[in-house]
């Protein structure tokens, strides 16, 4: 490991992408003016911007990274003359269905290549059980939705991921009668902390969300959190090489710290300081330091809540004492590529070690890894984790894409700069 060089420094990371996304649909649904400071502008929320616009949202992008959003009302929305592209979003793609399929009017969502081979069955059957009508290319992108009556049959199911929860508890907003939809296991809770901010009166009662009839959302303004799931990144480098790296304002909601919580297990020194709520989310600071890992037992139940983090805690792995099991995580291989996959080449590029199974993998470590050129798979995530071994093994390890990096950050390498990273190339 490079160990000559220890980076150091103060990040504001750019907003959190989950909450810029919703932020983009509920702004474009209330009834008024809403401005969002901090807000991620990359690929997948410019995707989601453009939809709006594209049914009659004015959304203007202002200053450095705002954004001043005149919604239209949950019946304001109007058919687009050309299918909606959700690029390679599949957040996008996924919370659009739920609104799409309560349209008064047709509409077609289609996506990158990489984005039709991402399943949207779970989403598209259950809206179809419902009462919407909706064709789709075998559960997969495009689909097609025909314009539905003012008055649909509601829903009470249990939902498999926050992704398609949140996309029913959007088309619950169109329902005339109370919608309940339960979860066995917490996931993301984004949608309904929003919501009930601007006003909707959702209901929780243990895992069950019940989602009120005749509902207004009323705009809001504020900063949006940095995002945790990006700053997971500058978290590893600062736990392999730094003395002291801190980051500010960063989203610490408790369905996202499963990577915080783990390397916690793992001896990381991590602090946290100046918790405060902002929006009906909470944010801190978040400071780390060079750290002697150790290995831990990844269990299934963990996996919701460090689903984006996983490739990047796979190589913290190998740079742990002992062997680390994770399990669970069938779901990584219906991400942006299949990220299970994308790991075990990731390591058979750089001669290193680790045993696979269908939910997971076995990995020990420390690991010397090889110099070589990763496979990204276009997946922004496994381009980011080549870089970060780049730097903190301080070797000739690259991605053979980094263009995909502005899909969820696009300030990834400014930020490098600001603790002193170098990149080998």
């Amino acid at each position: 490991m490079n160990t000559e060089k220890k980076l150091s420094g103060e990040v504001s990371i750019i907003g959190d992408k989950s909450i810029s996304h919703r932020s983009i649909i509920f702004g474009s649904l209330s009834e008024g003016v809403s401005k969002y400071s901090n807000v991620l502008i990359s690929g997948d929320t410019l995707a989601t911007i453009e939809i709006f616009r594209s049914l009659g949202v004015n959304i203007e992008i202002v200053e450095q990274n705002s954004v001043i959003i005149h919604g239209v009302g949950l019946e304001g929305l109007s058919k687009s003359e050309n299918a909606l592209n959700a690029k390679n979003s599949g957040t996008t793609a996924r919370l659009l269905t739920g609104l799409l399929a309560r349209q008064n009017f047709a509409s077609e969502l289609v996506g990158s290549t990489q984005l039709t081979k991402r399943p949207m069955g779970r989403i598209v059957n259950l809206l179809k059980d419902y009462g919407s009508n909706i064709e789709s290319d075998n559960g997969f992108l495009p689909i097609r939705f025909e314009a539905m009556a003012s008055s649909f049959n509601s829903i009470n199911t249990i939902v498999p991921s926050a992704q398609v929860k949140s996309a029913l508890i959007i088309a619950a907003l169109y329902h005339q009668e109370p919608t309940v939809i339960t979860e066995d296991i917490p996931t993301r809770d984004h949608t309904e902390r929003m919501l009930t901010y601007m006003g909707v009166g959702l209901v929780r009662m243990g895992g069950s969300i019940t989602v009120p009839p005749n509902q207004i959302i009323k705009p809001c303004s504020y900063r949006i959190p940095s995002d945790i799931s990006s700053s997971a990144f500058l978290i590893a480098i600062g736990i392999l090489s730094s003395e002291r790296i801190v980051l500010k304002e960063v989203l610490i909601n408790e369905r996202r710290i499963g990577f915080l919580k783990i390397l916690k297990r793992m001896n990381a020194n991590i602090v946290i300081d100046n918790i405060r709520e902002v929006g009906n989310e909470v944010v801190g600071d978040i400071e780390v330091s060079k750290s002697d890992l150790v290995a831990t037992k990844i269990e299934p139940e963990e996996i919701p809540d460090v689903i984006d983090e996983i490739p990047i805690l796979t190589f913290l792995a190998s740079q742990a004492e002992g062997k680390t099991t994770l399990r669970g995580a069938e779901e990584l291989r219906i991400k942006e590529s299949d990220r299970l996959e994308a790991m075990k080449k990731f390591f058979q590029s750089l001669n290193g070690n680790i045993e696979m199974h269908p939910d997971g993998y076995d990995i020990t470590g420390k690991q010397d890894l090889d110099v070589g050129v990763i496979s990204t798979e276009d997946d922004h995530r496994i381009s980011m984790t080549a870089l970060v071994a780049n730097i903190t093994l301080g070797k000739k390890i690259l991605p053979d894409n980094i263009q995909c990096i502005d899909d969820s950050y696009p300030s990834f390498f400014n930020d490098i700069n600001k603790i002193g990273g170098e990149i080998i190339e």
